[in-house]
């Protein structure tokens, strides 16, 4: 008797374990089937945000060629030697030579990109505010390209413009002064550039502004010193052109030389006018 209930005691034992040994199986497999589910849940979930990634490369974009604009300026105001400056320019660009502070100090207290104009093909004109450690602010247009692989170069000399320094350039490759009236324009831009730098008020250039055009000038900031080139954009001899006029300047109170490109849109009816001024440079 006591051996039968013992056998089945035995029995029953080994049942329960064979039925807990099912059960843990069955719930080991409940949980991996939750796990995968909720993997893939996941994975859905997440997946509509993948596109953020290109979003993320042009703000890193952007930053770069704002950072490069300001190193760019900060080096140009420091040292604006064409060897200070070669690290910067793109292949091919070139840049005349200047005179560095007199002191040896870099003028540029503060400086931040103050506007962008896109001009197509990767290139921009990035105007920087650059205040100065004697309280003024220059505005300076830089030209840059930016490569595919997220490099940033100029393409030249910078301008000095007046706020808010609106900035634009031309893909055309800079040609002599076409036709007759080369002689023309060359004398208004040697007569507009000292103005344009010396002038206090938009009135000051009234008689060398084309009707409507309104400038404003750099109120002595800077000293005009040559005018080093004129060159247009185009081969034509109409009456209107788009004339790259690079200069020399200093600044009297540091006496730092800089070499400056200018744009300028000329336009021609009893004599040549200036229309608009805009920083660019190739």
């Amino acid at each position: 008797m006591t051996q039968e209930v013992g056998n089945k005691a035995g029995a029953s034992n080994s049942s329960v374990k064979a039925a807990l040994r099912g059960i843990g199986r069955a719930a080991i497999w409940v949980l991996v089937g939750l796990l995968l589910v909720r993997g893939v849940a996941s994975v859905a979930s997440t997946a509509p945000t993948q596109p953020a990634a290109p979003m993320a490369a042009g703000v890193g974009e952007e930053q770069a060629s704002e950072s490069f604009a300001v190193r760019f300026a900060r080096a140009y105001l420091a040292d604006p030697s064409a060897r200070a400056l070669a690290p910067f320019l793109a292949e091919g660009a070139r840049i005349g030579s200047g005179r560095p502070p007199q002191d040896g100090v870099s003028p540029v207290a503060q400086a931040e990109v103050s506007g962008t104009e896109e001009l197509g093909g990767g290139t921009a004109v990035l105007t920087v505010a650059c205040e100065l450690r004697d309280a003024r602010t220059l505005y300076l247009a830089v030209p840059i390209a930016r490569s595919g692989v997220g490099e940033v170069a100029a393409l030249g000399a910078p301008s000095i413009v007046a706020a808010p320094g609106v900035a634009g350039a031309d893909s055309d490759r800079p040609q002599p002064l076409a036709g007759p009236d080369a002689g023309s324009i060359q004398a208004l831009v040697t007569k507009f550039l000292p103005a344009y730098l010396a002038a206090s008020e938009a009135s000051d250039l009234s008689y060398l502004l084309a009707p409507g055009a309104a400038i404003q000038p750099l109120s002595g900031a800077l000293r005009f010193v040559s005018v080093s080139g004129v060159t247009q954009l185009g081969s034509g001899e109409g009456p209107r052109r788009s004339i790259l006029a690079a200069a020399r300047v200093s600044d009297p109170a540091t006496g730092a030389a800089y070499p400056l490109v200018y744009r300028l849109d000329l336009v021609k009816s009893a004599r040549w006018y200036v229309r608009a001024i805009q920083g660019a440079s190739k």
